[in-house]
C-alpha cells in the first residue's frame, strides 16, 4: 500500500523538465555501483511467479549484512561484467517487463532523484552522475534557479533523506547558510575560484564568530549577518593567488589525493566506465612531463588548454557546484560538520579540474562533450564514496591543509 501525501517543494527549474531517456544516455546506472534493494522490493521478488525472475533472485540478490532499515535490506550482486543481473541481453530490465515499473525497488524508482525531508517540506534534484541529468543539470547558461511549488510524493516509491540533528534550528540555519552559499557561488562578476574562496571566508566568519558547543539560534543567525556585512567589507584581492604550503604543489596534492582513491575508496571495479576512459587520458597526458617540470607544466597547461574553455563556459562548474551543495545539503545540516564540508567542495571542484586539464591535455582542448563525460562519470566514481571522502579530509589534516588560506591552494587558477 503506497502512501501519498501533498509537500510543499522547493526544486531546481530543471527538475520537472527530467525524464529518463535510455536513447540519449551515455552510461546505464544498472552497472558498477553499489545497488541496494528494500525489503518489501526484495520479498516481492522472492514471491514472484514468473521463472524468469525466480531463477535471477537464485544468485541476484542477497541480503545485506550491514543494512540499518528495511531500506537497504538486500544487495544485488553484479555479475562478472559489474551489471545488475536483471539487465537482458538488450540491456532491459527484466522486472521491468515481467513485473511492471510499479514493481522496480526503491533505487530504481528514485534515482537520479535526490529527495530530502526537512519538517514538512521536500527538497528535490537531480544527481549528475546520470547523464542525461547531467546534460539538463550543467548546460544551463543562465544558470540554476529554484521554485516553490506544491506536489504529491509517493512516500513509499522513493529513498527520502531526513537528517538526523540535535537541535531543529539547525535546519533554519543551515537553510540561511546554504542560500548565501549559492549566491555567492551565481555572482557571476568574478571569477568561479574567488566565488569558492568567498563561501570559505564566510563559512570561517560564521564559525568564528559562534560556539558550536553551546550556542542559541539567534546567535548563530546573527553571527551569520554579521559575516554578511563583513564579506560586503573584505577586499578579496588579500587573499594570495599562490598560496604557498610546505609539502607539496597544487599538482602535487592534487595527484596524491586522486591516487588515494584507489587505496581508500571503492575497487576500480566500481570506477565508472567513462571515468575509466577520461582517466587513461589524464594519466597519458601528465606521464609525458618531467617530475621536476610537473607543476610548472600543470600551471601551463591549464593555461593554454582548458581555461580559454572555461572562461566562455564557467556556468558548467557553477552549475555543478550549486547543485552539488543544494542535493548534499544533509551532510552541511549538522553545524559541526560545516568545515568538512567546505574541505569536500574544494577536493571535489580541484580533482574537476585536475582531471579536465589533463583531458585537454590529451585532446588539445576542451568541449561540452568532454567536460560532461568527466563530470558525470567522475560524479559517479568519487561522490558516492564517503570512506574515501573522509580519508582525503583526515590526509588534509594531517598536512596541516585545512586552514582557509591554505585549502584555497588546491582550487587556485
Amino acid at each position: 500500500m503506497h502512501m501519498n501525501k501533498e509537500f510543499s517543494i522547493v526544486q531546481p527549474e530543471y527538475y520537472s523538465k527530467f525524464q529518463c531517456d535510455p536513447i540519449q544516455c551515455k552510461e546505464t546506472c544498472c552497472e558498477r555501483w553499489k545497488i541496494i534493494v528494500d525489503k518489501f522490493s526484495y520479498e516481492k521478488y522472492l514471491q514472484s511467479d514468473n521463472e524468469i525472475i525466480k531463477e535471477i533472485v537464485k544468485t541476484g540478490i542477497s541480503l545485506n549484512e550491514a543494512a540499518i532499515s528495511a531500506d537497504d535490506f538486500a544487495l544485488i550482486n553484479l555479475s562478472k561484467e559489474m551489471t545488475c543481473p536483471f539487465l537482458n541481453k538488450n540491456n532491459l530490465c527484466e522486472i521491468f517487463i515481467h513485473m511492471g515499473e510499479s514493481s522496480l525497488s526503491k533505487t530504481c524508482k528514485s534515482y537520479p532523484r535526490a529527495v530530502l525531508l526537512l519538517n514538512d517540506e521536500i527538497e528535490r534534484g537531480l544527481e549528475v552522475s546520470c547523464s542525461v541529468a547531467a546534460e539538463r543539470v550543467l548546460l544551463n547558461k543562465k544558470g540554476i534557479y529554484f521554485e516553490r511549488i506544491k506536489d504529491t510524493v509517493k512516500m513509499n516509491d522513493l529513498y527520502i533523506t531526513i537528517p538526523i540533528m540535535e537541535n531543529p534550528d539547525e535546519i533554519e540555519i543551515i537553510k540561511e547558510i546554504r542560500t548565501e552559499i549559492i549566491h555567492m557561488l551565481q555572482t557571476r562578476r568574478i571569477r568561479l575560484t574567488e566565488r569558492i574562496a568567498r563561501v570559505g571566508f564566510f563559512l570561517n566568519q560564521v564559525l568564528e564568530e559562534i560556539d558550536l558547543s553551546d550556542t542559541s539560534y539567534k546567535e548563530v543567525l546573527l553571527a551569520i549577518k554579521k559575516s554578511k556585512i563583513s564579506m560586503g567589507q573584505e577586499d578579496f584581492r588579500r587573499i594570495p593567488d599562490n598560496v604557498k604550503v610546505q609539502g607539496g604543489g597544487q599538482f602535487d596534492y592534487l595527484n596524491t589525493i586522486l591516487s588515494m582513491k584507489f587505496k581508500e575508496g571503492d575497487t576500480i571495479r566500481f570506477f565508472s566506465k567513462g571515468y575509466i576512459e577520461c582517466l587513461m587520458q589524464v594519466l597519458d597526458a601528465f606521464s609525458k612531463v618531467k617530475n621536476k617540470e610537473l607543476e610548472v607544466q600543470y600551471k601551463r597547461n591549464y593555461e593554454k588548454y582548458l581555461r580559454p574553455y572555461l572562461d566562455n563556459k564557467s556556468y558548467i562548474l557553477e552549475n555543478f557546484l550549486v547543485n552539488y551543495i543544494f542535493i548534499y545539503s544533509s551532510e552541511l545540516f549538522r553545524l559541526k560538520n560545516i568545515w568538512n564540508s567546505y574541505l569536500k567542495l574544494c577536493v571535489i571542484y580541484g580533482l574537476l579540474k585536475f582531471n579536465l586539464v589533463g583531458l585537454a591535455v590529451y585532446n588539445k582542448g576542451m568541449n561540452d562533450e568532454l567536460a560532461l563525460k568527466l563530470i558525470q562519470s567522475l560524479s559517479k566514481t568519487i561522490l558516492p564514496d564517503k570512506d574515501y571522502l573522509d580519508s582525503v579530509v583526515r590526509y588534509l589534516r594531517e598536512e596541516k591543509l585545512v586552514e582557509f588560506t591554505k585549502i584555497l591552494m588546491l582550487i587556485e587558477d
